[in-house]
């Protein structure tokens, strides 16, 4: 009985683990969805509400999904960049882990890294370094922050990429 209960133990704790792990598709897929939508798939994994700006004439929409957050910290966090008349655009923070590894290998491996120099300008402070990358109708920017072991993904529309490179909102 006792080892039937363990088994039940660890076999819940895998699962809330899995839930804060999205995958390459699941990423795609949900940069197509509109907000509701995104709300409602990370609801469902587990993940929380933190904020939420409504568009204005100049900036995007920004809606912040936390996995089990403590405060500022989180174990992953995904960020929603939506406007009506734009193509959305999506943030994926998270520790390292063999999840976020696969998809920044699958990106590599399956994208043609941007040959422009990135423009260390742009950069933010807490970001380490960033290399983009593009495939078919999307463009991949794969970040590694300045945190030890925290890693990122923004994934843009190829269009929506360069025009946010123009107006230097990437």
């Amino acid at each position: 009985m006792k080892q039937f209960i363990l088994s039940l133990i660890l076999l819940l704790l895998s699962f809330s683990g899995q839930a804060q792990k999205l995958k390459y598709n699941q990423l795609l897929k949900l940069q197509q969805m509109e907000k509701h939508e995104v709300a409602n798939y990370l609801q469902k994994k587990g993940w929380t509400t933190s904020s939420d700006s409504a568009p204005t004439e100049e900036t995007m929409g920004k809606a912040v999904w936390a996995f089990s957050p403590q405060g500022a910290n989180a174990t992953a966090w995904l960020i929603f960049y939506y406007n009506p008349t734009s193509p959305n655009r999506i943030l994926y923070n998270a520790s390292g882990s063999p999840a976020f590894y696969k998809i920044r290998k699958k990106v590599e491996e399956q994208s043609e890294m941007v040959t422009d120099a990135p423009d260390k300008t742009e950069q933010p402070e807490y970001v380490d370094a960033y290399f983009d990358f593009v495939k078919d109708e999307h463009v991949f920017r794969l970040l590694t922050y300045t945190q030890p072991n925290y890693f990122g993904i923004k994934i843009f529309k190829k269009e929506d990429y360069q025009k946010a490179k123009k107006n230097g909102r990437l």
